[in-house]
């Protein structure tokens, strides 16, 4: 397997689970549902069939409903996933209109050197990967506090529930000592170069870039 064939595999099995003690109210259709686990919930984002229009992290996410919600447990739609370069990737992206039908998203950015290990050795592979966990910004009207609350924070919580994901991986070689840096951005993409200001991606994002080498098993069983 490539090394975006297991980050593919690793996000698929992240935990979406959002357990709702109690619903609220708000207007006709509009439904606060309290929770203590708010995850990478964000502005747009669907929590089951039902978009969402605020989070109030780990207490509460508010959706729009035709139908009256109840308590219980609901399911947080996946962040979409991209691997590529950044044009190539960018490219992707701007062909999907609607930022609801790629945001938030988990880029994995490559070339992802992939350094192979002896032959007898169990470790197949060590992967140098640069993951970006990604969310919808307002650029115009948002302050630094801004992207934290709406974009940086919910990623963050992605990036714990990746490495969850990770450590129960049967492909990743769980004996290593796997560490990571994180970096927060802002307006993630703009860059200036010679006095030039550009974008990187078309969309407006901010989060989290995961700074990560993971070692990923040979597999001992005929695999797929």
């Amino acid at each position: 397997m490539t090394t975006h064939e297991h980050i593919q595999a690793i996000i698929n099995t992240i935990d979406g689970t959002i357990k709702v003690t109690s619903v609220d109210v708000i207007s006709s259709g509009v439904y606060r549902m309290n929770t203590s686990r708010t995850l990478w919930a964000t502005i747009g984002n669907l929590l089951g069939a039902y978009k969402i229009t605020d989070v109030v992290e780990n207490t509460s996410i508010t959706v729009k409903s035709n139908v009256a919600l109840n308590v219980g447990s609901y399911t947080l739609r996946l962040p979409f996933f991209y691997y590529g370069t950044f044009l190539d990737t960018n490219k992707e992206l701007i062909k999907k209109k609607n930022a609801n039908d790629k945001l938030p998203f988990i880029y994995l950015h490559l070339n992802a050197p992939e350094v192979y290990a002896s032959e007898m050795d169990l470790v197949d592979y060590e992967s140098d990967c640069a993951i970006y966990f990604m969310a919808n910004c307002d650029p115009k009207d948002w302050l630094t506090g801004d992207h934290y609350t709406n974009a940086i924070k919910p990623m963050k919580s992605a990036v714990r529930q990746f490495m969850i994901a990770l450590s129960n991986y049967a492909q990743a070689n769980a004996a290593y000592n796997i560490t990571f840096v994180e970096n927060d951005f802002v307006n993630f993409g703009d860059v200036i170069e010679k006095g030039i200001e550009r974008k990187i991606f078309s969309d407006n994002i901010s989060g989290v870039e995961l700074l990560i080498k993971i070692p990923f098993n040979k597999c001992l069983v005929c695999c797929n």
